[in-house]
């Protein structure tokens, strides 16, 4: 009995240890503020932030938003409440206007932060540390090719059209919008911008499913800011009598949820933005700016490789932009696509 309590007892005390030592090892605990991984890119880039975050030597805690912003703003005055000491923040606002104050309060705090996915408001550069994520911009001006490619090569009508857009308030939406009008701007005549309910296939298809009808014979294309979207939009078409592809074109220009529209050619092709590395990216800054201490004035535009990601001893500047590489509407050319080692398959399906 007692070699049995003692066995017990030193059990113990080693996963103690274990445990105090696993601790002590940690460079700190990120803070990461987001929406809800009810939608998926969202996990996606939660799972990147953890596995970079592990990588690093640093804990993690997540703390999400049902797409609402004043629930985020009132979750960072309760983090701030706590006194709890941070390596630092990652800032994913729900609405980024409307969360300014919340970022400002997060900059007091004395903890760097990051700012990722939703392009920085003008004139708050002294609350954020460096941007790392998508830019939202360029995402549009891609789609805005792909669909001016896809019109050019096609023995079909091609100029009215309408964006089928995030929703009003997320500034990831009148970014992509800008990017996308002036692609196409002198080519291309927008008709209507009309904002979802959210990002996902049902937002979608509830919107498309009235547009197409209510300007049928005078739409020829859709520019929806994500493939849920867009495939939901190649939904509403076929149920209207339009073949995708041949009576309207549409395009996503962000891999988002199952790819089979864009590789059976319905969607006129699609653009790698990955949830997955963009949280790595946000938590590779963060790490960046403990080891270095200091952000280089400018922009940064990732290198859209096939194999390794970029190197951690790379300059960490004001501003650091994911890759955005187009992908065609083929099966092949889906095969063949690939982002710091990770396949299209990877990193758009989910």
């Amino acid at each position: 009995m007692k070699l049995r309590i003692s066995m017990t007892l030193a059990a113990s005390m080693l996963a103690g240890l274990m445990a105090t030592a696993a601790y002590a090892d940690s460079k700190g605990t990120v803070v990461v503020f987001v929406p809800s991984s009810t939608n998926p890119y969202i996990g996606q880039f939660q799972l990147g932030a953890k596995e970079k975050a592990a990588e690093l030597g640093y804990d993690i805690k997540v703390i999400e938003n049902n797409f609402n912003q004043s629930e985020q703003d009132s979750q960072v005055q309760q983090q701030l409440a706590s006194g709890e000491t941070v390596a630092g923040y990652i800032w994913w606002p729900f609405e980024n206007a409307a969360g300014v104050g919340s970022l400002r309060a997060l900059s007091q705090s004395g903890a760097p932060v990051i700012v990722s996915n939703q392009y920085p408001i003008k004139g708050t550069e002294a609350y954020w540390t460096a941007y790392a994520g998508a830019n939202d911009f360029l995402s549009g001006k891609t789609a805005a090719e792909i669909l001016l490619d896809a019109c050019a090569k096609a023995d079909a009508k091609c100029d009215k059209g309408a964006i089928i857009r995030f929703p009003a308030g997320v500034s990831a939406g009148d970014d992509r919008a800008t990017g996308f009008e002036d692609a196409v701007k002198g080519k291309l005549d927008v008709v209507d911008v009309v904002p979802t309910a959210g990002f996902l296939e049902d937002e979608g298809y509830k919107v498309a499913a009235q547009i197409i009808p209510a300007r049928k014979g005078e739409l020829t294309w859709l520019y929806t800011q994500n493939d849920s979207l867009a495939g939901a939009a190649a939904q509403a078409a076929r149920e209207n009598g339009l073949t995708p592809g041949k009576d309207i074109f549409i395009v996503g220009g962000t891999c988002h949820g199952d790819s089979k529209h864009v590789k059976s050619g319905e969607i006129a092709g699609t653009a790698i933005q990955s949830g997955y590395w963009e949280g790595w990216m946000a938590m590779q800054a963060l790490g960046k700016f403990v080891v270095q201490g200091k952000v280089v004035d400018g922009e940064s535009y990732l290198e859209g490789t096939p194999d390794a990601p970029p190197s951690d001893a790379d300059p960490l500047y004001k501003y650091n932009f994911l890759p955005n590489p187009a992908v065609a509407n083929s099966q092949a050319a889906y095969d063949a696509a690939k982002l710091w080692g990770k396949t299209a398959d990877e990193l758009c399906n989910f």
